[in-house]
C-alpha cells in the first residue's frame, strides 16, 4: 500500500493558509502588545511613546495580508492566489532589507524574514504551476 503524496497546489493551499493565519497573528500581536513583539522584528531599536504608533501601523499591515489572502483562497482561484502569494512576498523581502540596511540582526533578517519570503514565493510557484494563462482553475 502506498500513501499518497499531496499535489503541488494542495501543498501551496496549506502554505498560504499557514501562512495567512499566522501572519494575522502576527499583526494582532502588535496591535495588543507592540512594545514586546518590536525586539522580534531584527531592528537595533523599535519606537517608543509617541512614535510607538508606527508599530500598530505594522499590525494592521500583517493583518491586512492575512485577510487578504485568506479572502482570495476562498475564492477557490488557484491562479490569483498564486500571483497574491507572489505579490505578497515583498513585504518580507523588504522588511529582511530594512534590517539589514538598520544595521540591525542578519539573523533576524534572513532567518525570519528571509525565510518567510522563502515559502510565499513557494507557495506563489506551487499554486502557478500547471495552471494555464487565462483559465481559472479551482483550489484543489
Amino acid at each position: 500500500m502506498s500513501a499518497k503524496v499531496p499535489s503541488r497546489t494542495t501543498v501551496g493551499v496549506v502554505l498560504a493558509f499557514v501562512g495567512a493565519l499566522f501572519i494575522g497573528y502576527v499583526g494582532v500581536s502588535y496591535l495588543l502588545a507592540p512594545q514586546s513583539m518590536a525586539p522580534d522584528f531584527g531592528l537595533p531599536s523599535w519606537p517608543h511613546g509617541e512614535g510607538a504608533g508606527f508599530l500598530a501601523v505594522k499590525g494592521v499591515r500583517d493583518l491586512a495580508s492575512g485577510l487578504v489572502i485568506l479572502a482570495v483562497l476562498m475564492t477557490g482561484d488557484r491562479r490569483v492566489l498564486g500571483w497574491v502569494m507572489l505579490a505578497a512576498a515583498l513585504t518580507p523581502i523588504g522588511d529582511m532589507f530594512i534590517v539589514l540596511l538598520s544595521d540591525g540582526d542578519p539573523a533576524t533578517a534572513f532567518g525570519v524574514h528571509g525565510a518567510t519570503a522563502a515559502a510565499v514565493v513557494l507557495a506563489g510557484g506551487l499554486l502557478l504551476s500547471g495552471s494555464r494563462t487565462g483559465s481559472a482553475q479551482p483550489v484543489a
